[in-house]
């Protein structure tokens, strides 16, 4: 009766730590995957961030660009009136 009594703890703790050792399998490749994860979001975070910056970028050159062209406007109305000015003969 205490032989089987034994067989039976030793199968049962054999169990636990077969059941135990795959838990750390997977516990080891949840850490992995939430590495991978965490990686992906740091590239993604400095994707945004280049991104972020180009969009700066083109939108200083855009108010650059607006600024220019009225200049540009306010030189040419200039210019127009001037020359109105001058009257050619016949």
């Amino acid at each position: 009766m205490v032989q089987i009594l034994q067989k039976k703890t030793a199968s049962s703790l054999e169990k636990v730590i077969e059941n135990t050792n795959l838990v750390t399998v997977n516990m080891e490749k949840i850490a992995s995957a939430s590495n991978e994860q965490a990686n992906s979001i740091n590239q993604i975070n400095v994707g945004i961030e280049q991104i972020s910056a180009v969009i700066q970028t083109n939108s200083a050159t855009a108010e650059e660009s607006a600024a220019a062209s009225e200049e540009l406007s306010s030189q040419a109305s200039l210019l127009k009136e001037q020359i109105s000015l001058f009257k050619l003969r016949k």
